[in-house]
């Protein structure tokens, strides 16, 4: 096999290898963040927007949140890719101004999550409420 070729299969498999673990310990944070205590929280900002990218169409919602626990205030992101626009601008209008539950962990109340079940859920509420 040519080295330039063997070099650049090597270089694929890390960059996998790299994706792989990085996606594996997003999905180990989640999975563990689903026994952390809840906190009453608040949608303070909510916006979205189109990544600059020359390959990939696609959306970025993004929420601020706050919440208060103790008597100590903290605060957090969460960013969800949309493939339209319409998806991306409806939940974040449904969003903006919302209480959350927020999970935190014990022990260290400044590292928290939303996690996707929970979004969805107070996403479907909010949009079965009138206005």
């Amino acid at each position: 096999m040519h080295p330039e070729v063997q070099r650049s299969g090597v270089i694929v498999l890390v960059v996998f290898a790299a994706i792989l673990a990085e996606r594996g310990w997003h999905w180990l944070r989640r999975r563990a963040a689903m026994q952390w205590p809840l906190a009453e929280g608040r949608v303070e900002k909510a916006d979205w927007r189109q990544p600059s990218s020359y390959t990939n169409r696609y959306f970025v919602a993004e929420l601020a949140y706050s919440y208060i626990l103790h008597g100590h205030f903290y605060a957090g992101h969460y960013r969800r890719a949309f493939s339209r626009a319409e998806e991306a601008a409806c939940f974040v209008a449904r969003l903006k101004g919302a209480s959350i539950q927020v999970r935190y962990k014990l022990g260290a109340p400044a590292t928290s999550l939303l996690l996707e079940n929970d979004i969805r859920e107070l996403a479907a509420e909010v949009e079965q409420v009138p206005v």
